[in-house]
């Protein structure tokens, strides 16, 4: 051995070292038990859970405007205002003849009351204003279930993307460990060779050169694997517990399978996806807001009961009870409820346009994901084509420079190209994976759902 190559064999055996004390901490999973844990710990997922809480909790806000209202008050007060010391005289009850002289009804002193009151009001009628914005309330929530189903797909995918970035990491290191055992192997060929005079010692310095590039991608891909864990942890909200892939997940083979044709896919989206029928919802909240809006040129009726205490010390009171209708009606305010009509008007058609281009959307995202995962498989059967044929070329050819029947640096071109191949078979591996996954999102199914339509 070449005394250069020894710091490189020393490096690799410390991070060979070290690779393996990291793996002994990993915990693989596979991709089912992975989506398992992303949906109970992703918080981006958790957040959605929290918008939908909160929509079902602004439904019953509006709902609680309909029903009767029952408050209790406490006012304390002391003064020495005629008028209101009066008042409260007669309030309390306690009202006598001296009260009446005219210095006491000029100059009372200060005075003290405590006032005490329940009150039970109800809208009798509100225009439709506040049954509308029940309504409406009641279909945000049922938007944010949707977006919740959303969510929940979106983190599925994104689950299964990072699952298998993490895959394709892995598995790109194995193509360099395959790539740098050759060029060892070819290296020790080449320097044989060199010591018998059979070669010249380019061939040597070539091979090394070539080893030494596979050794720095080495390193890099060792980085993306550490890279891809981190993100795969990330997703799944568990950025501490040191998941990973399984080295061979099952559902890379059956992912190859054919998604069905285009126009079933895009059908399937147009019934399934929950954007859509979120985008449904929200014009049909946005109609309650017209209404609403609408409701200001309307009269507004309100009933309400009220009984009331008044004293002095707490300990005697007088009481008064009473039943009050309220009616108003709204004249003119300067053309302000025009203003909020056209105003939800506008945003009514805001939403549909919106709803029209998210239709158009969604039959795109179908149709680019579908075209994808068609090519994402045809590219899986050439990678594997390629593969065999640059194995088989890397093997005649080796044996032919072993017999001095060829150049070293066919030899090295070969062993390129074979990995290049590789590479492009796990990579075009996961892409069928990711695609397909990609599918199921664009039509609204689970992201993992491998069945054909």
């Amino acid at each position: 051995m070449r005394p250069r190559l020894a710091p490189v064999v020393l490096a690799a055996a410390i991070a060979w070292t070290a690779g393996a004390a990291h793996a002994a901490a990993l915990r693989r999973i596979p991709l089912a038990q992975a989506l398992t844990i992303a949906l109970r710990r992703n918080r981006g997922l958790a957040a959605a859970r929290f918008d939908r809480a909160a929509a079902d909790a602004e439904t019953d806000v509006a709902r609680g405007a309909m029903i009767p209202h029952l408050d209790a008050g406490e006012n304390y007060s002391a003064t020495d205002n005629p008028v209101q010391v009066f008042s409260d005289l007669l309030l309390q009850q306690d009202f006598a003849a001296s009260d009446f002289a005219l210095n006491s009804l000029n100059h009372p002193g200060f005075f003290s009351n405590f006032q005490s009151d329940v009150t039970l009001s109800f809208p009798v009628f509100a225009g439709g204003r506040l049954l509308a914005a029940w309504r409406a309330a009641g279909l945000n929530a049922e938007a944010a279930r949707w977006q919740e189903t959303e969510a929940r797909q979106r983190v599925e995918f994104d689950v299964i993307r990072a699952y298998y970035a993490a895959v394709l990491a892995e598995r790109r290191v194995g193509v360099v460990d395959r790539a740098l055992a050759a060029a060892r192997a070819h290296l020790a060929v080449a320097q044989d060779r060199y010591h018998h005079g059979l070669a010249v010692n380019s061939d040597v310095l070539r091979a090394e050169v070539a080893a030494g590039a596979l050794d720095q991608q080495r390193i890099e891909a060792a980085s993306g694997v550490a890279i891809a864990r981190d993100e795969f942890g990330h997703v799944l909200g568990a950025e501490d517990q040191g998941f990973a892939p399984l080295e061979n997940p099952d559902e890379l083979a059956a992912a190859a399978g054919v998604a069905g044709p285009l126009d079933a896919l895009i059908a399937r989206a147009a019934a399934a996806r929950p954007e859509l029928h979120a985008a449904e919802i929200r014009i049909a909240a946005a109609r309650q807001r017209i209404t609403i809006a609408r409701s200001d040129y309307m009269p507004t009726i309100t009933v309400a009961s009220v009984y009331e205490n008044d004293s002095k010390t707490l300990m005697r009171a007088g009481n008064n009870a009473g039943v009050f209708v309220n009616a108003r009606l709204n004249l003119f305010n300067g053309l302000a409820s025009r203003a909020r009509v056209d105003a939800a008007a506008a945003r009514l058609d805001r939403i549909e346009v919106l709803a029209r281009d998210l239709n158009e959307a969604v039959r795109l995202q179908v149709s680019t994901a579908w075209r994808r995962l068609e090519a994402a498989r045809e590219g899986l059967d050439v990678a594997r084509r390629d593969v065999g044929y640059a194995s088989d070329a890397l093997r005649i050819l080796d044996d032919r420079y072993g017999a001095g029947l060829t150049a070293n640096v066919a030899v090295l071109d070969a062993e390129t190209a074979r990995e290049q191949a590789e590479m492009r078979l796990v990579g075009s591996e996961i892409n069928v994976a990711v695609d397909r996954a990609a599918v199921n999102l664009a039509t609204g199914s689970d992201p993992n759902d491998l069945k054909e339509p």
